[in-house]
Order: C-alpha cells, then sequence, then structure tokens
C-alpha cells in the first residue's frame, strides 16, 4: 500500500514539473512572439488602450441617440487636433535644441569642470592602485586616426525610415482606434455569440468590463493630472526665465507618464538647459530643483489621493515593467508598460485560478470579490450574449 502511494505521489510531482514546464515555455514562447513582431502590437496594443479608455464617450454619445460612427469621427478629429497643436507648439524650439546639441554639450562640460575634474581626479588614482608598481611598457605607435563618414544619401534613408516608422504607428493606430470606437461593440457581441458555453461569455464580458473600468479610468485621470503637472511645470519655467517654457510644459506632461524614470530624466533635460543658457551654475540647480519639488507633489501627494488606493501597484513591479517592456518594445514599451501591468491585473482578478497572480500584481481579496460580483450584476453582460 505504501509503494502505490509513493508511486502516486512521484507521478503527481512529474505532472506538476511537466505543468511548470510547459507554462514557462508557453511564455517564454509569447514573449518572443511579442519582441520578434513588435512593429505589429505596439500599433495594435495602443489602439486598444486608446478604445478602452475612449469607449465611454461613445457609448455615452450613443445614449443620446449620436450614431457611434459620428462620435467615433468626432472624438478622432479631436485627437488629432490636439496632437497637430502639441506637435506645432514644440517642434521648432525642439529641433533647435537638437541642432544646437554639440555645443551645448560643450558649454555644459566647461561649466562642469569643477565636478569633472574630480572625478577624473578620482579615476587617475583608480588606475594607479590598479596598476601598481608594474613595469612600463613602451607604447606603440598611436595609429592614424581615420574617419568615416556616412554618404549623404544613406543619412537621409536612416531618416525616412524613421519617419516611416512613425508615420505607420499613426496611421496604423488610428484607423485601428476608429473602427474599434465606431463597431467595437458589435465585434464583441459576435464574439460572445462564438462562445460555446454561458459562463464563458460572462467571464469575457466580465474581463472587458473591468479592465476598461479600471484601466480607462486610470489613464483619464493620469492623464489630467499630467496636463495639469504640465501647466505647472510651464508656468514655474517661465518664471524662472527658462526659454521656451511650453516645451517644457508638453515635456513634463509626456514624461509622467513614465513612472519614476520620467521625473529623473526629465528633471536631467531641465538641467542641463538652465546650465547652457544661464551664467551661475547654481540657478540650473533651482531650475531643476523646482522641477522634482513639483513632479513629487504630485506623485507622492496629489496622484495617490485621486486614484486612491485601487489602483495602488508595487513600485518594484513598475520598475520591472517599465524595464521589461522598454527592453523588448523600446520608448513606446516605456509609454505602455504600466497600462499593461494594469490590464494584467485587472483580467486576473477575473479567474479564479489567476488569484495568487492578481494578489502579486497587488489586487485584494475584497476587490477581487467585489469585482467578479459586480460583473455579475451587469446588465451589459446580458445584452451582449444575447
Amino acid at each position: 500500500m505504501d509503494v502505490e502511494i509513493d508511486s502516486n505521489e512521484d507521478s503527481n510531482a512529474q505532472m506538476s514539473v511537466r505543468s511548470v514546464a510547459v507554462n514557462v515555455c508557453a511564455v517564454m514562447l509569447v514573449l518572443y512572439a511579442l519582441y520578434f513582431a513588435r512593429s505589429l502590437f505596439i500599433p495594435v496594443i495602443t489602439a486598444v488602450f486608446a478604445y478602452l479608455t475612449l469607449r465611454p464617450i461613445v457609448r455615452q454619445a450613443g445614449r443620446w441617440g449620436i450614431p457611434a460612427g459620428f462620435s467615433a469621427a468626432g472624438v478622432m478629429v479631436l485627437l488629432g487636433g490636439v496632437l497637430a497643436l502639441g506637435t506645432y507648439l514644440v517642434i521648432d524650439p525642439a529641433q533647435e535644441i537638437v541642432q544646437n546639441a554639440p555645443a551645448h554639450v560643450a558649454t555644459a562640460k566647461d561649466r562642469l569642470s569643477f565636478v569633472l575634474e574630480k572625478v577624473e581626479y578620482f579615476n587617475r588614482a583608480t588606475d594607479d592602485m590598479t596598476t601598481g608598481d608594474a613595469v612600463e611598457v613602451a607604447a606603440e605607435e598611436e595609429p592614424v586616426p581615420v574617419e568615416v563618414k556616412p554618404a549623404a544619401w544613406s543619412t537621409n534613408l536612416t531618416i525616412l525610415n524613421g519617419t516611416g516608422n512613425l508615420v505607420s504607428f499613426l496611421v496604423v493606430s488610428g484607423v485601428l482606434l476608429c473602427f474599434l470606437l465606431a463597431t467595437g461593440d458589435d465585434l464583441l457581441r459576435n464574439i460572445m455569440r462564438a462562445l460555446p458555453t454561458l459562463t464563458a461569455r460572462k467571464q469575457l464580458i466580465g474581463v472587458v468590463e473591468h479592465v476598461q473600468e479600471g484601466l480607462g479610468s486610470y489613464l483619464a485621470q493620469v492623464s489630467t493630472i499630467n496636463i495639469g503637472l504640465g501647466f505647472a511645470v510651464g508656468i514655474s519655467m517661465w518664471g524662472l526665465g527658462m526659454p521656451t517654457p511650453v516645451l517644457w510644459g508638453v515635456m513634463a506632461t509626456t514624461l509622467n507618464f513614465i513612472p519614476i524614470v520620467g521625473a529623473l530624466f526629465g528633471a536631467c533635460v531641465i538641467f542641463l538647459v538652465a546650465l547652457v543658457d544661464f551664467e551661475a551654475a547654481y540657478y540650473a540647480f533651482i531650475v531643476a530643483g523646482t522641477y522634482i519639488t513639483l513632479t513629487t507633489i504630485e506623485g507622492q501627494f496629489i496622484t495617490p489621493a485621486i486614484l486612491g488606493r485601487t489602483l495602488e501597484m508595487s513600485p518594484v513591479l513598475v520598475f520591472l515593467s517599465v524595464v521589461v517592456w522598454g527592453w523588448m518594445w523600446g520608448m513606446m514599451g516605456v509609454f505602455l508598460s504600466v497600462p499593461i501591468l494594469i490590464a494584467a491585473r485587472m483580467a486576473c482578478e477575473q479567474y479564479d485560478g489567476l488569484a495568487p497572480l492578481a494578489a502579486i500584481l497587488g489586487s485584494r481579496p475584497n476587490q477581487t470579490e467585489s469585482s467578479q460580483e459586480s460583473t455579475s450584476t451587469r446588465s451589459v453582460g446580458a445584452s451582449v450574449t444575447q
């Protein structure tokens, strides 16, 4: 009898090990597919997240008797106008800063020479300690430096390729977003009809509604907060005498979508520009300190007060998500990292088998239970599954 029990335990252990191995292989294959086809997935996921955020506007317009196609077109026109206005306001000063970057770097090095000299002295002292009393070897003749300049056509081709990638991203994500806003509910109904059981239909509609509720509210509230921060930064930079304060306000709004890293990067940029534009080096610290103070007030007081604890996540998971998705998808991955993390948490809360993963991502038991109860009583689930 003991032999049979031991054999059953061994077989169960082997099955569990195989299951874990299969799940790990599946996750790795999915991640590789997301990395390999990133040029396809990035605009699609961007459009889907924008659709979940803007879907309540189209549905509210439908309750007022406005067709979904007209409301979707209006939303797209509004988004295009905001994007065009922001580009118009910042394109000229941004181009000027980029063109003068080499001269600005040289000026910044000269202004920070008192710091760089100490760093260089420390590096030389470290090298001397490492080498010790080794015998000096005669230095070989230095090779003649050869400068290889790329052909003008190759540089232009690189610029065209980058512009083409941006244009294709905007076209794909914009057109897909317009179609989702106009006919997304019809597509969802067709998917509901294709599912075999009523339980599966309720689970899927619960996931969609829960992700839309959490992700949509998060993006809407964070966008409002970041725009307010942009206004505060722009006014502060104008008061401190910084050139092109509109550029710094738009930069603060955009970078604040990147948690932790965005504020530090913006402070470094502000510091370097102030170091170049003002004679007194200490004034650059005042400007950068003002920027850090505003972002700290926003991050530590305003955002937690508005979002509350329902969307609170571990800073470790947020930072790891930024690093992983930034490594896989570049800058767009950095911007999409937190929405992906929130969507994954909201989806996991709807399935009992994924409750441990939802808890790791920051979900609380009462949140999971209340979300499941609320989705089970939604009238939209009955209308969609008909």
